[in-house]
Formats: C-alpha cells, structure tokens, sequence
C-alpha cells in the first residue's frame, strides 16, 4: 500500500505542476479503497464526495443533486459509483475541479467483469476507462506508470480589467462594446466550460459600472448559474458582504432577474445580460431580444447539458432576421485548467458532449434523395462504432437544444427505445427516435384514465387516456417519436417525410396500433407532422417549462381500432379548441391559433358536433375526480346546456356559478370572489361536487 500511497502523491504533484486534470479510476475493497481515497486528500484543501456513503468530515452532494453544486469549484472529487451510476452528475460535476486536480472514480468490481448483464452503456464506459489518459488503481493490480508532464504556466498578464488569457481580454472588450457601440447589435458569446465565460461577463459589467451610471439586469434559469458572474464583479469593484443577486457602486446597479420576472415587468435597463441562454426557451429570447437594444446572450457549448450548439444555431438564425448586425464570439483556451486536460478530453468522449454531425463531402456524399437509405437498426449495434454513434449523437444534440448525457444513456440501454436512420454510403443525415408504449391491462388503463395511477413511462399512450379519457389508447400499443433530426446540408429535401414514412412500415410489421409525438408548438412543425399524417388530439394548456411554448399532441392511426378512437378525439380536439380559445388560449399566436382552428374545423373535426358518448364520458371521469376543468370544458358546457334545459325548478347559487364558470368563462378570481370562496382551490372543487351530484 505504501507504493500506492507515494504514487497518489506524485500523480497529485504532476497535476499541479501542469496544471490538469487526471481521471483516477480506484476497484478494490472498501479499506484498500478508503486508505487511497485518504492519500489524495492529504494533497488537497477542497475535497467534495458525490453519490452515497459519503463521510462526514467531507462536503459532500447527493448525484440527482449534483445541479446545485454548479457554479462552485473543487480540487479533488470523490465520484462514488459503487451504488449508483449518473451520467448528468458526472458531466456536470467534473467541470468544477479545478487545474491540478482529481477525479477519483469508485468504481465496483463488476464494471470490470464484462458480463451480459451489464448495460450497454456500463459496458461501453468501462472500455473508455482502458484509454492511456485515465489512470487505473486496482486492487491485486500493479501499479501504471506515472504520466509525464510539462509545466504548463501561461506568461499573459493584463493591467486593465486583469483577465487571464487574450482571448477573455478580448471576450470583455466584446461585452464592454455592446454598450459603448451601436445600439441593436448584441452579442453570442459561447465556449466550453472552464474558460472564463462568466467571470468576462462579469468583469465586463463591473468596469462599465466603475465608468458610468448605469443599471444592468443579469438573467439565467437560476440565480445559482450567475454566482461566478457577481463573484468576479464583486471583486473588481471591491464590495464585500452584497446581499445575493444585487451590487450596487454609487447610483450604478447589477441586479438578477428572473426570466419570468423580466419579461412580465419589463424594467428599464441600460443593459442586459442572459447567462446560460441555451437553457431559456427560445420564445422568451426573442421577446427580450426585441424589447431590450442592448443585450449579451452567453451559453455553454459542450455543457452537461448538451444545449449549446443547437443554441448557437437556431438562436442565430432568429438574430439573422432581428438584428442583422449582431456579433459571436467563442473563447477556446481554458482558463481552469491547461489545454488538452485529461479529464476534459476523457468527458467530452464519453458523455459525447462534443459530438458532431459528419462533415459532408459533396463529392462523395451525394444529394441525390434516391441514394439515401433508409433502415431499422438496433441500438446495440452502436457499441462497436464510436464515429456512427459520434455522428447520430451530433445530429440529436443539433437539432435539440435540451439533448444531454441522459439522452445517450436512454439511447443506449433503454430496451423501448428503437432507431431509423437516413445514410449516404458514408455518413448518418438523418435519424428517428421511437419509443414503445401502451399495453396496459384493461384495469390499468382505467386506474390511469380515472387519475388514479401513473406508471413511469409511456407518456404518449398515458396522455391519451389521462387528459382525453380514452383508456383503449393505453391497452393498445403505439410508438412515441421522440426525436427527428436530419442534417443541416440535407434539410429540405424531403428526408425527414421519408423518415417517417419508414417509421410507419415499421410499426406495420411490429403490429403496434398508432404512432404519435408531442412537442412545443411552433408554426413549421404543426405543419411538417401535418404533411406526415399526423393529427392534432391534445394542446396542453400551460407552456411547456423547456420550450416555453404550448405542447401539441398529434397522432397517426395504423390498426382500425386506433383510427375509431383517433375520429373521437379529433372532433373533442376540435369542440375543446372551439371552447378554449376565448379563456385558456386567447393569448395563443394568431398564425399558431388559425393553423389549429383550421384542423379543426377540416374532415370529421366539425365544430358544432362532436362524439357525445366521449363527451359524456369525460363529464363522469371529471365528477370523479380525473381530468380537470381545462381538459374537459367543452364536455361540461354541453352537459351543462343539457342539464338546465331539464331543469324545472328555479336556479339556485351554485347553478349561477356553473354558469357564470362554464357557459361565462369568468375567470377563477371572480368566481371566488362573487361567491365567497376562501381560494380557487376551493371553487374548483366546488364546481366538481356540483357536478358530480347532476351528471350520475
């Protein structure tokens, strides 16, 4: 053990001469491994344990938390891997060890037994750690020679703003230029992380406010993305203790806010910027691109998240139309550590965060559509190509912002999930995602059409039956489209229609009933999955939190006994959105609304009539106390004319409130307040009870 314990302290050494980061992989019993855990912490002041059996005297955070810990840095991390495996944890949490640190990878000794019941993703991770970059401490094992290194000490030096690298210099000159130039011309500023991104924006923020009075607004997904931001702003303008989120110099101020809360009040700034923006829903970038003249959107690009480059894509394409004249700017050379760091490079391979699509060859890839095929392939299959997996993973991550390191692990072991790809001779351009769903027992496709129970999973064939009250859906079995993405050079030509069409062969010969995806709504894609025989059953009625649109469910019968229950739900799609529009959408885009409006008012969707056996059926589960009132408005207003058309005696007050809600559409805040109710919780079940006791 003495040998391991002096070799820990030469590998520790090594790091902080050249100021990178090892991968340290440690397999042996709990002592043997404790004792070498010890080792590397008596090299380091900053230590941080993720995952279970974490020991008390070390700071530690649980792996589905390991979100919370961004934005803060360590020396050397515990990643504990003997109980569970998190792939996101792992991609987020190694990009706070800092230059000259470790990651230590307890790994369990059945990692390393390549066995058939290993997944496929354990079992490719496993071969990834025999790369010559990592470094592996296995008990009964000899001991690996130690890396040679260099010393690696940047000679740069800045007096004016004091940044590390011409590039950051340059990066704050860029943001100190947004204000001090033209106005409407904002800047994209992205890189990976550890290159100083947030301490520019923040050095850059603090010299302007040292110069000038001004107020500058800073919004992110969570105050705890901009936390490095004010830190370096705090220290440049020498203010100590400044309560969370605000430093004020003068009658100069740096104040967050929230997305939400910017859009909704619109203060007035001076200047604005948006950190992490990747991680803003698109429509909320574009409102306060239009609404502020001076503004600074800063990202990620290969992120734990994996939503950078599809940012730095469709984003741009927005500025193009909007700004013309806006700038981008990426920082390449990192700042925490030294160029070609092993850990860095060891992450980025393994989760794939810097997968790219295949570069085309116009010579050799050729745009002929006849000369792309199409097929069915296994996922399995991908273990044994790293380029194709490269490849199909660039294309997701592109054309998804939110595609991430859960995505691959999905992709990989998820035994539901099913892949078509479009390829030239040498290169993927295009690929479709399938989930498979439904099958439920009778009794529990009722449980879930009731509200009574929800199955992890299947949330296409869930949705049908929970938020329209078809439980058939759920017993029949259907394929959910989770993804489509087809190259950029080959968008346009058709290969995402013939995608789906082979997506549609093959749900035929696997006997499944109906296909179906869901999305956040925008114009071309209503119209794309129209154009592919899909049709509209479900609009949810709050914006999705990831989108910041509202999510369309659409679906394509296969087997007769979808297509009945598909006719239903169109005409109830097209009576809700008919009864919706004044109350739940009456803030929907005009363009987005008509394209619906006119789905529905197009083949067996005719408004004015509408399946009333659905309709009734939908009355019963509400009374009962599933779905709920914004799923099931037009069912209660025809139930509710129907009612009181019967109805011989005079109205009483809790008739009045049905009517003012339902036939009225008066919102809930004057429901309760007209007929004292103490909150809109108890007016909505109010109005359940009403119901319940008229409709059996």
């Amino acid at each position: 053990m003495s040998d391991f314990i002096h070799f820990c302290h030469a590998l520790s050494e090594n790091a902080k001469q050249a100021n990178i980061r090892y991968l340290v992989v440690i397999e042996g019993d709990a002592g043997w491994t404790n004792k070498l855990v010890g080792a590397f912490l008596q090299r380091y002041q900053h230590p941080l344990w993720a995952g279970e059996t974490s020991p008390e005297h070390i700071p530690s955070v649980r792996l589905k938390k390991a979100k919370q810990f961004l934005g803060r840095e360590c020396d050397c991390l515990i990643f504990n891997a003997e109980h569970a495996f998190d792939a996101e944890a792992l991609g987020a949490l190694s990009g706070t060890v800092t230059g000259g640190g470790v990651l230590l990878l307890l790994a369990p000794s059945t990692w390393f037994r390549q066995t058939d019941e290993q997944s496929p993703f354990i079992r490719r991770l496993t071969g990834l750690l025999s790369l010559p970059d990592v470094i592996q401490l296995r008990q009964g094992l000899p001991l690996p020679p130690l890396p040679v290194v260099s010393s690696s000490q940047g000679d740069y030096s800045d007096d004016e703003f004091g940044c590390l690298t011409r590039e950051q210099f340059g990066a704050v000159a860029a943001i100190r230029r947004v204000v001090t130039g033209h106005r409407k011309r904002p800047l994209v500023l992205t890189a990976d992380r550890g290159r100083g991104k947030s301490a520019s924006l923040g050095i850059a923020a603090a010299s302007l406010m040292s110069e000038r009075t001004m107020r500058i607004g800073v919004t992110a997904p969570a105050y705890a993305n901009t936390e490095t931001l004010f830190a370096h702003a705090a220290r440049r303008l020498g203010i100590n203790n400044a309560p969370l989120g605000r430093l004020v110099l003068g009658d100069s101020e740096l104040v967050f806010l929230a997305p939400d809360a910017l859009l909704s009040d619109k203060p007035a700034l001076d200047f604005l910027i948006v950190d992490e923006a990747a991680a803003i829903p698109a429509p909320m970038l574009n409102k306060l691109l239009r609404y502020y003249n001076r503004i600074a959107f800063a990202s990620t690009v290969h992120g734990y998240e994996g939503t950078g480059r599809g940012f730095a894509i469709k984003f741009c394409q927005q500025l193009d139309v909007v700004t013309p004249q806006w700038r981008q700017l990426k920082i390449n050379q990192p700042i925490r550590w030294a160029d070609n760091d092993p850990l860095e490079q060891w992450v980025f391979n393994t989760l794939l965060l810097d997968a790219e699509y295949a570069a085309l060859d116009t010579d050799s890839d050729v745009v002929n559509s006849d000369d792309i095929r199409y097929r069915y392939i296994p996922t399995d299959s991908l273990l044994g190509d790293e380029t194709y997996l490269s490849q199909l993973f660039g294309l997701l991550v592109n054309a998804h912002y939110q595609t991430s390191p859960a995505d691959l692990v999905q992709l990989l072991d998820d035994d539901a999930i099913h892949l078509v790809v479009a390829e030239t001779k040498n290169h993927v351009v295009g690929c479709c995602l399938l989930s498979i769903e439904g099958g439920f027992t009778p009794e529990l496709a009722r449980q879930v059409m009731l509200g009574q129970r929800r199955p992890k999973g299947h949330l296409l064939a869930q949705s049908v039956a929970a938020h329209i009250g078809i439980d058939s859906a759920a017993i029949q079995s259907c394929a959910r489209v989770l993804r489509i993405a087809v190259h950029p050079d080959r968008q346009q030509q058709g290969i995402g229609q013939l995608l789906l069409q082979h997506c549609r062969r093959w749900a035929v010969a696997e006997k499944l009933d109906y296909l179906g995806t869901s999305f956040g709504m925008a114009s071309e894609l209503v119209e794309f999955w129209r154009k592919a025989g899909y049709t509209p059953v479900r609009l949810g009625v709050s914006k999705d939190a990831a989108s910041g649109s509202h999510s369309l469910l659409m679906i394509q019968p296969i087997s007769p006994e979808s297509e009945t229950w598909v006719r239903q739900a169109q005409s109830l799609f097209a009576a809700n959105l008919n009864a919706q529009r004044v109350e739940q959408y009456r803030d929907l885009d005009t363009l987005l609304f008509s394209q619906l409006y006119f789905f529905a008012l197009d083949g067996v969707a005719q408004l004015p009539h509408y399946n009333t056996h659905l309709g009734d059926l939908q009355v019963r589960i509400y009374a009962n106390g599933g779905l709920g009132y914004d799923l099931v408005v037009a069912s209660l207003e025809m139930w509710l004319s129907d009612y009181l058309s019967g109805k011989q005696q005079a109205l009483d007050t809790n008739d009045y409130m049905a009517v003012a809600k339902i036939l009225q559409r008066q919102p809930w805040s004057t429901i309760v307040s007209d007929y004292g109710f103490t909150s809109r919780k108890m007016a909505e079940k109010s109005l359940r009870e009403y119901v319940s006791l008229r409709a059996q």
